[in-house]
């Protein structure tokens, strides 16, 4: 190495023949010499002015005195006076002062006085070189991938630091990497200061670090200053947006990038960019129900600091913060998103950060949305770069962002464990001096809640992304239900999404800017709520007339809003103990009654949350969104209004018959048109029971029938909505009924039990006892029923909401009022029973199918015998089944179809010969026909017996037999297992038997179906098909016609009656004849031999 001597008397005679070629270069070329003045100013000697140098720092701590005495300045050498002289005096320099001098940096670093130099090994700089490639993006002068800037950061602005103050504590010192010694350093505090960086000792090794850069050497000193050297070269930190950004291991913000080296060094600086929309793992299920976008991937990957940013996004402010164009610097006191998310709940978290997003299309909403973003903000940025160590220890007030919010926040700072630790408005810093690019971030572990923040149900809904079902609201004038302007009124909101609305009635409802298209979005509303259903699917036509006479599409969407406002606040615990909800819609339908929203809460199993829905209408939030007073459900799909009572009732094929039945009688506009009804509805078993009943009430064309059908549809028609939870309940000590008077006049009882709800139908005033239960009942009316329980109807699914009411099933039978009366020549036509009413007709019967004690115009034996005498009994004893004539109340018909009638012989000879009573001609068509040769009085005898054979009377007390009206007990009239019933056919009966549930046969009683073995079969059977009940009687529809019994059923008489007869008498006796002969003959021949002597 040269002595110092010789190598300055040869530099100053260089240094003076370049500065006279500069001098000609200057005259003739003034480029040329600007590049050769650089050149020469390596060697530049002059000293820069006093001025730009920093007051040192005060107060430092010592370090351990091993690490001292390796950074102590070597005795003996010279000082150099510039750090160009310094770089230039070491080998170890020259990479570094290559890249200097390569960046034009010379002239600008000779001035510097009373700086500090932190300075890469000539290994580190070859090394980052070769891990990064230059790009052409890159902005400003760069030399080999380091950047100006990067190299003026390695320089620091705050004076000649030694060994001992770096290595004393934790401190942030301010480079020129933003002044660029063109202008002085700034103060603490000011917009425009350097980048920082930080110096600090790691605690594990307990080597001095600069950002994270072990100081590998002894400081070298100048008259400029300090430098050390250092192990990497230090790489701009991050800027504040990527430090929110990246993830890091702890929740620890990193404040370095780059190479592979750095990685294993700094661990902290990797980075990872997700989704400026991300959200915690909580909202990500919330968020893609309201309409947010999220980034695929694991949701446990997401940055922790992700929330600051979007709510600096959220003010307006994120620009301003991270752009470096202005050179200005920004303190940021970032919360993490847990504490964002314990001081605010997701839906105020969705409007403080979506807000503005989603209130895009309305002024007023916007412009709130942002004030509210930035009064949660304004304690959270601070303009300058504010630093902990920098500060020092005490109480500090500093400003808050470009003092636009007027808010100060107060530090305090105190060391610990070499480090620093503060409180901001006393919330505590966990993350202190985090170096970014553009400011400093510090992190903090609470959030706090700003008194002057108050949410309101409308701010509430423009978070969940519910703008147009607001915009709906204000449109109508029921904008005072979610400004705040009635805090008082308790209130739960049912509020589709945006996106919900768009889906369910295919357009945009924020597309109407001006006004103009206001009355046609209207009217398109207002034509869809009224024929699609919740899904969208087409519901049944309805007349004109059966619309509610509001017209007005204004007025139709003021009603669909008001249906989505609940009166009173419903918990999901409400829910599932009363599923109805009164809303505010009180239409004309109702006569003013509110309109309801049926809930339901299923809970599946192994669930954190009750799952809810309306009307059909999912609710997509976990839990309901309660502020203030009123609380918010978020549905996936619009309600519309109830349908009307056909489009209700039709979905469900249990009510198909009902539904037809008031569309036989001509009733369903007017039911429909009826404002404020509860509808019982049968079920179709109900009506098929009815058999021959049913049958009778739908016949077609028959304007009897017709007027009975619609006295029984308008029996189930209640004149007032009854809704289940309105329904008294029977309790241990009160049974209340309420009785409500229907469309027929009628009246039916209503009462709910733990078994369920009831209609009490009994046709006379209930005594006070007839439950069985010792409680008194409150209920007026004359009612009837058809069903098992003659006086209880059970309601199985209530609350079927309806335009008009509201309807409930009838699971077990229907109301039959008393001014539907079924009497048996109705059930004869219901059956197309026509040949045996002209049977009764003919033989003088028809006082059968009226009420026995009615009919004065006949004698008690001629109501048994029609006035036809019987040859074969003509006895009046009652004895062997023989019953009093003035016991008979009413009776049953069993009777045969038309078909079996037909094939019967005798029927077909007298229809033969009512055809040709001037003469019979035997064309040979029914030559098998047995009764071609009997005369006709023989064949009416025949039938006559045969039709009485088929008539039961029945038998009670008269005095108690019409007790209830004049109807006949419907268990007096039914068949029973083996018993055994009287017939007009005197001393003949008949035997029912059951052979399956509710199927029974008819035969003969005491009669098998063949006689002696050997004989000629006889039977007299035949089944039940179909059955009804009258006023005075049943009637049984059978599959064949019954046989006399044989004594009757001989067949006709005349000369072959007599043949067979003799034939029958000569065979018996000549048999006999012989048998005697022949016992004679052996008699005689045992008698002779007896008196034989053996020999």
């Amino acid at each position: 190495m040269r002595r110092p001597e010789t190598a300055r008397a040869a530099a100053t005679v260089r240094y003076v023949a370049l500065l006279l070629v500069a001098l000609m270069l200057h005259l003739l070329f003034p480029a040329a010499a600007e590049r050769i003045a650089e050149a020469t100013a390596a060697y530049q000697t002059t000293p820069l002015p006093a001025s730009l140098a920093v007051k040192d720092k005060a107060g430092l701590l010592l370090f351990s005195t091993t690490n001292l005495a390796a950074l102590d300045s070597e005795e003996g050498s010279k000082r150099p006076i510039t750090f160009v002289d310094l770089l230039s005096s070491d080998e170890r320099f020259s990479e570094f002062l290559h890249t200097v001098q390569r960046l034009r940096m010379v002239i600008q670093l000779n001035r510097i006085r009373n700086g500090t130099l932190f300075v890469p090994t000539n290994e580190a700089l070859r090394e980052y070189r070769k891990e990064y490639v230059q790009k052409s993006s890159i902005a400003g002068s760069v030399y080999r991938s380091v950047s100006d800037q990067q190299a003026w950061y390695h320089f620091i602005a705050d004076g000649a630091i030694d060994a001992k103050q770096l290595a004393s504590k934790t401190m942030l010192w301010e480079s020129y990497s933003r002044s660029a010694a063109d202008v002085k350093p700034g103060d603490n505090n000011t917009a425009e200061a350097g980048i920082m960086l930080k110096t600090q000792t790691n605690r594990r090794t307990g080597k001095l670090e600069a950002n994270g850069i072990p100081v590998i050497a002894r400081s070298f000193s100048c008259e400029a200053g300090n430098a050390f050297l250092i192990d990497g070269v230090l790489d701009i930190p991050p800027s504040i947006r990527e430090l929110l950004r990246q993830e890091a291991p702890g929740g620890q913000l990193s404040s370095s990038r780059n190479s592979l080296k750095q990685q294993t060094q700094q661990e902290r600086s990797h980075l990872r960019q997700l989704n400026q929309l991300s959200a915690t793992a909580s909202e990500r299920t919330h968020g893609e129900a309201i309409g947010l976008s999220f980034e695929e991937g694991d949701v446990e990957d997401m940055n922790e600091y992700g929330l600051v940013e979007r709510l600096l996004v959220a003010a307006g402010w994120l620009d301003a913060i991270v752009s470096s164009e202005a050179g200005e610097m920004h303190t940021l006191w970032a919360f993490n998103n847990k504490a964002f998310s314990g001081c605010f709940s997701f839906a105020e978290r969705s409007y403080l950060l979506n807000g503005p997003e989603f209130a895009a299309d309305d002024q007023a909403l916007l412009e709130e949305a942002i004030k509210d973003a930035r009064i949660v903000a304004e304690r959270y940025v601070s303009s300058g770069a504010i630093s902990l160590a920098r500060l020092g220890d005490g109480e500090h007030e500093v400003s808050g962002f470009r003092n636009r919010t007027g808010h100060t926040l107060i530090v305090s700072s105190d060391p610990r464990h070499g480090g620093w630790s503060g409180q901001i408005d006393g919330q505590p810093i966990s993350n202190a001096d985090i170096v970014a690019e553009n400011g400093i971030v510090h992190g903090i572990e609470e959030v706090h809640r700003p008194e002057n923040l108050v949410f309101t149900p409308q701010k509430i809904l423009v978070g969940l992304n519910a703008t147009l079902f607001i915009r709906l609201l204000k449109d109508t004038g029921l904008g005072e239900y979610i400004d705040g302007s009635r805090q008082s009124r308790e209130l739960t909101i049912l509020a589709p999404t945006n996106r919900a609305m768009e889906d369910a009635f295919g357009y945009d409802l924020g597309d109407d800017r001006d006004g103009s298209d206001g009355p046609i979005i209207a009217a398109n509303l207002a034509k869809v709520l009224s024929t699609y259903d919740v899904q969208g699917e087409p519901l049944f036509a309805e007349p004109v007339h059966a619309l509610p006479l509001k017209v007005s599409p204004r007025e139709r969407q003021r009603d669909w809003a008001l249906y989505h406002l609940v009166d009173g606040q419903q918990s999901v615990d409400d829910l599932a103990k009363n599923p109805l909800l009164r809303t505010l819609f009180s239409p004309d339908s109702t006569n003013g009654k509110q309109q309801v929203v049926k809930a339901h809460v299923d809970q599946a199993h192994g669930a954190l949350s009750k799952h809810v829905s309306f009307n059909g209408a999912d609710n997509i939030l976990s839990e309901p969104v309660v502020v203030g007073n009123t609380t918010i459900y978020l549905l996936s799909s619009p309600m519309p209004t109830p349908p009307s009572l056909v489009n209700a009732l039709i979905p469900n094929l249990e009510l198909s018959l009902f539904v037809a039945a008031m569309g036989a009688s001509n009733i369903v506009d007017q039911i429909q048109q009826e404002a404020g009804v509860t509808v019982l509805a049968p079920v179709t078993n109900a009506f098929t029971s009815l058999g021959l009943v049913w049958s009778y009430l739908s016949l077609p064309g028959d304007s009897g029938a017709r007027s009975d059908l619609s006295r029984l549809v308008k029996a189930h028609i209640l004149k007032k909505p009854v809704y289940s939870d309105e329904i008294p309940l029977h309790t241990g000590s009160t049974a209340d009924t309420l009785v409500v008077e229907t469309l027929n006049g009628n009246k039916v009882g209503l009462y709910r039990t733990q078994h369920g709800i009831f209609a009490v139908v009994d046709q006379k005033e209930l005594p006070p006892s007839f439950n069985g239960k010792g409680l008194r009942q409150h209920t007026t009316g004359r009612l009837t029923s058809v069903s098992s329980d003659t006086s209880n109807l059970h309601i199985s699914e209530s609350d079927i909401l309806l335009r008009t009411g509201v309807a409930h099933v009838l699971e077990n039978g229907l109301i039959l009022p008393s001014n539907v009366e079924i009497t048996s020549t109705k059930l004869l036509h219901g059956m197309k029973a026509h040949i045996f009413a002209d049977l009764l007709e003919r033989f003088n019967l028809t006082h059968v199918l009226e009420d026995p004690h009615a009919n004065k115009t006949l004698t008690h034996r001629q109501q048994r015998t029609g006035g036809v005498a019987r040859t074969a009994h003509s006895s009046d004893s009652t004895e062997d089944g023989d019953t009093p004539d003035e016991n008979i109340v009413g009776y049953s018909l069993l009777v045969p179809s038309d078909k079996a009638w037909r094939e019967n012989a005798a029927y077909r000879e007298l229809v033969r010969r009512d055809h040709d009573e001037v003469r019979i001609i035997d064309d040979g068509s029914d030559s098998s026909n047995p009764w071609r040769n009997a005369t006709t009085a023989d064949i009416k005898r025949y039938l006559d017996m045969l039709v009485r054979l088929h008539i039961i009377p029945v038998v009670g007390d008269r005095t108690q037999a019409y007790a209830d009206g004049h109807q006949l007990p419907a268990n007096q009239l039914r068949l029973a297992d083996r018993k055994t019933y009287p017939t007009l056919l005197e001393n003949v009966k008949l035997k029912a038997h059951e052979f399956a549930s509710d199927r029974f046969s008819i035969q003969l009683a005491d009669m098998p179906f063949y006689q002696a073995p050997g004989g000629a079969p006889f039977i007299s059977f035949a089944m039940v098909v179909r059955s009804g009940i009258a006023r005075t009687g049943a009637v049984f529809e059978l599959d064949s016609a019954l046989r006399l019994p044989p004594d009757d059923n001989s067949g006709p008489g005349g000369w072959k009656q007599f043949a067979w007869n003799a034939a029958v008498w000569l065979t018996g006796i000549g048999m006999g004849s012989g048998l005697l002969g022949v016992s004679g003959y052996w008699v005689r021949q045992w008698w002779t031999r007896s008196d034989y002597e053996s020999l």
